[in-house]
């Protein structure tokens, strides 16, 4: 069959494709009709990068089962499912030992000729979760809070715990009600004065809205005072970021560069300090269930998150809008 899938190529290059998809999936594999799928950072990262070649993408994806292989699972044609970007495999040591967080040993939807922004992909059977009655706008947001969830558990926020998150983006946003329902009592968001709406939703989730366009280490006011700082801007972020921290403090880091990614920091100022530097990758993609319910019980709101919506055919605007729109644009969304 053919059907449209977006492809890009760097810099900031898109097309929509006619492409050939099999009417019947082959072995552990799944048909999908795609209802919504998000923009996501890296969708960003790559388009400004250095894709040389075209290639299809997206990943935040909510559809139905069109067809499905035959085989041992509970899935069923025309249920609605949300699709785990990579999983674990099940059987290796990692995953038998109970580390299923560090095995990507499963199938997973990368390199395909449609991915999430197209009308229908194939994807692996062990990547498809049940989103049960979510809409597809709402449940395609299972993969960035994923991925605020994974930031949170890392972290390890506790009961009384004093948080400050640096960049209001989708995957800082929803991390503030579950920083909040780990314990935190006092969380600050800092972000940029264009970042106007960002900063409105966070105040409304519950932080302190901080706008701020110079050094965040000038900040004086709130250096030294927060137990967790926890980084969503780029990577040059970290350093200043770490001023922020009170003795014994916990940085942990989200995001990817588009540059070298390289930091310096005071070492010394560090070790004293007797600081950590966390690393949240939330890859495999797991915790699907639990923030499928976080999601359907509004805990995460999806109204406050989602900015924009646009057609498929409109890829190339709905993408030049994730990267222009700074005061306007939190989570874009796109439909076939």
């Amino acid at each position: 069959m053919k059907i449209k899938s977006a492809y890009l190529k760097s810099p900031w290059q898109f097309e929509v494709r006619s492409v050939e998809l099999p009417d019947t999936p082959p072995e552990g594999k799944a048909l999908i009709r795609v209802e919504a799928c998000g923009i996501c950072g890296t969708d960003l990262s790559a388009a400004a990068g250095k894709t040389a070649e075209w290639q299809a993408f997206g990943h935040e994806v909510a559809g139905v089962i069109e067809n499905i292989s035959p085989g041992h699972h509970q899935l069923a044609v025309g249920d609605k499912v949300v699709l785990e970007s990579s999983s674990f495999c099940g059987t290796c040591e990692l995953c038998r030992n109970g580390r299923v967080d560090l095995c990507n040993k499963a199938p997973n939807i990368w390199g395909q000729p449609a991915m999430g922004f197209a009308e229908k992909m194939l994807a692996p059977i062990c990547c498809l979760v049940p989103s049960g009655g979510l809409d597809p706008e709402t449940a395609c947001l299972a993969e960035p809070a994923g991925v605020a969830f994974d930031m949170v558990k890392t972290a390890n926020i506790a009961l009384g715990d004093r948080v400050c998150l640096v960049g209001p983006g989708p995957i800082g946003l929803m991390a503030i009600p579950l920083i909040l329902r780990c314990g935190g009592t006092r969380v600050v968001c800092i972000g940029r004065s264009h970042s106007k709406r960002r900063l409105e939703i966070a105040q409304a989730l519950g932080a302190e809205a901080i706008a701020c366009d110079g050094e965040i280490d000038s900040l004086t006011d709130l250096k030294g005072r927060f137990n967790h700082v926890l980084v969503t801007a780029p990577v040059d972020q970290i350093p200043p970021s770490l001023a922020l921290l009170a003795y014994g403090g916990e940085l942990t880091y989200i995001g990817i560069g588009t540059g070298e990614g390289k930091i310096c920091f005071d070492a010394n100022h560090f070790h004293f300090q007797k600081l950590q530097l966390r690393a949240s990758f939330a890859s495999p993609a797991i915790y699907y269930p639990t923030v499928l319910k976080l999601l359907a019980s509004g805990l995460i709101p999806a109204d406050l998150i989602i900015s924009h919506r646009y057609p498929l055919n409109d890829i190339a605007k709905a993408m030049m809008t994730a990267r222009n729109d700074k005061e306007g644009a939190v989570k874009i969304i796109v439909k076939p």
